[in-house]
């Protein structure tokens, strides 16, 4: 086994031990949220916190299936809305600027594993919030373009600003996934002042031969 293969089998190893202080934290948090007379404020903070905590047992179980080769395809759809807004009420947690979401009007689904689009989501809008002061500005669009999605998060900066190419640890793990993915990743500079970053993954399309939207659509008819 060489260096490469000792440092894979160590990291599964930590992988999988860190399942069970994570499963430790949703416990302690359940049975807490579960007494009687809680004050509201530590309520909402345990939900918080059990969301998050669910969010990284989800991310380590996944890393674990694609490392030892139990990941299946993804049949089912994932809806791109749901996900990245997640994400965002994730990252409001630990930047309190203006984090703007715009929504289209139809939900869209792709068939990349939630998980991987939320760790891609996570990583555009950390290095947006940190390109930009406390007080700053991060816009996030969603929006359908033909037969793909497009996830586009802009900064106000001043902090990394423009990008010319996707640098960086987070944006080049988004980058390399999102060509596993069928899609690609693009950065420049945008409208306030800052980087603007924009994700395009294929639309899910079912067995039809439409996309999930689509098919959607003419169901509610």
């Amino acid at each position: 086994m060489n260096v490469g293969d000792n440092l894979m089998h160590g990291l599964q190893e930590v992988c999988h031990d860190i399942r069970q202080p994570i499963a430790g934290v949703l416990a302690l948090a359940g049975a807490v949220l579960a007494e009687t007379n809680l004050p509201e404020g530590s309520r909402s903070r345990l939900e918080q916190i059990i969301e998050l905590a669910e969010w990284q047992s989800d991310m380590v179980e996944n890393w674990l299936e694609v490392a030892e080769g139990d990941a299946s395809p993804i049949t089912g759809y994932t809806d791109v809305v749901e996900v990245v807004n997640q994400a965002a009420a994730a990252e409001r947690l630990m930047w309190p600027g203006n984090l703007t979401l715009i929504w289209p009007a139809e939900r869209i689904f792709i068939q990349t594993h939630p998980v991987i689009l939320r760790r891609m989501t996570a990583n555009l809008l950390g290095n947006a919030t940190r390109a930009t002061d406390p007080s700053g500005l991060v816009t996030v669009e969603v929006s359908r373009r033909g037969s793909r999605m497009l996830l586009a998060v802009e900064d106000a900066g001043p902090g990394f600003g423009w990008l010319a190419q996707c640098h960086g640890l987070g944006l080049s793990a988004v980058a390399r996934q999102a060509v596993q993915h069928g899609g690609r990743l693009e950065c420049g500079r945008g409208s306030l002042g800052g980087g603007r970053v924009s994700l395009w993954l294929p639309l899910a399309v079912s067995r039809a031969g439409r996309t999930a939207a689509d098919a959607t659509c003419s169901m509610r008819r």
